[in-house]
C-alpha cells in the first residue's frame, strides 16, 4: 500500500513538471496566430534555437549515462542512428506517397503537422528520461534534489510547449490537435517518474535519451532546411537557446 501511494505520488510530480507545463506553453497558440508572418517566424527560429538546447542537453545525458552501461557507446550509437532513421524513412514515405494534384497550402499544413508531432515525440522520449530522473531522486528521499528537477523539468517544459507550436502557426488546426501533441510531449513524464519511482535503471535511461537524441536532430535538421538564411533566424536561434540556458542554470542553483 506505502509502495502504491509513493507511485501515485511521483505521477503527481511528473504531472506537475511535465503535463501541465507543456499545456500551459500551448495556451499561446491562438494568439501568436494572429501575429505577423515575420514575427511567427521569428517565433519559429526560437523554437529552433529550443530544440538546439534539447538535443545538446540530451546527448550529453545519454554520454553520461551510456559510461555506465554494458556496450554504452554500442547503444548510444544505434540510439541515435534510430531517433533519426525512422522519421527520415516516415517522411520520405510521407513525400512520395502524397497526393500529385493536392494544394500547396495543403502540403504546407501537413508537413507543418508532421513536424510538430515529431518535435512533440521527441520531447516526448527527453520526458520520459526527466521522468526517470525525478522519479529516482523522489523514491530514493533526496527531496531537495527532487525538489530543484521539478522546478527545473516545469521552466524548461514550459518553453518546450512553444517549440511545439512553431511548425503550425501558419496552419489551420483544431483545438484537439494542440491538445494531442501536448499529451505526447508530456505524459511520459509521468510515466517515466513512476518507473523511476520504484526500478530506474541507466540502461533505460541511455536508450530513451539517445532515442530522443536521434529524433531531435531530424526535426532541427527539417527547421533549418526550410528556414531562409536571415536576422530573423540568428537571433531566434540566439534567444531560443538563452531561454532554455537560463532555465537550466536554475537546475544548478
Amino acid at each position: 500500500m506505502f509502495e502504491m501511494v509513493n507511485i501515485l505520488e511521483a505521477a503527481f510530480l511528473g504531472l506537475i513538471s511535465g503535463l501541465l507545463p507543456v499545456y500551459i506553453g500551448l495556451l499561446p497558440i491562438s494568439l501568436l496566430k494572429r501575429l505577423s508572418i515575420s514575427t511567427r517566424s521569428l517565433l519559429v527560429n526560437f523554437s529552433l534555437g529550443i530544440l538546439l538546447f534539447l538535443f545538446a542537453d540530451v546527448t550529453s545525458e545519454a554520454i553520461d549515462l551510456s559510461k555506465s552501461t554494458w556496450q554504452g557507446s554500442l547503444l548510444l550509437t544505434l540510439g541515435i542512428a534510430l531517433g533519426l532513421i525512422i522519421p527520415g524513412i516516415i517522411s520520405l514515405r510521407k513525400t512520395s506517397g502524397g497526393n500529385a494534384i493536392s494544394s500547396d497550402d495543403k502540403q504546407k499544413n501537413e508537413a507543418g503537422f508532421f513536424r510538430s508531432y515529431l518535435i512533440s515525440f521527441g520531447i516526448g522520449l527527453h520526458n520520459l528520461g526527466e521522468g526517470l530522473a525525478l522519479g529516482a531522486a523522489y523514491g530514493s528521499g533526496q527531496l531537495s534534489l527532487t525538489f530543484l528537477l521539478l522546478i527545473g523539468f516545469a521552466l524548461h517544459n514550459g518553453t518546450e510547449g512553444l517549440a511545439i507550436s512553431g511548425p503550425i502557426l501558419e496552419s489551420k488546426f483544431s483545438i484537439k490537435e494542440p491538445i494531442v501533441m501536448g499529451f505526447i510531449a508530456g505524459f511520459p513524464t509521468i510515466i517515466g517518474s513512476m518507473i523511476g519511482s520504484v526500478a530506474y535503471s541507466d540502461l533505460f535511461g541511455a536508450l530513451f535519451f539517445s532515442l530522443a537524441s536521434g529524433a531531435l536532430l531530424f526535426v532541427v535538421l527539417e527547421l533549418a532546411r526550410r528556414s531562409l538564411p536571415s536576422w530573423r533566424l540568428y537571433w531566434g536561434v540566439l534567444l531560443g537557446i538563452l531561454v532554455m540556458f537560463f532555465t537550466d542554470l536554475l537546475l544548478s542553483l
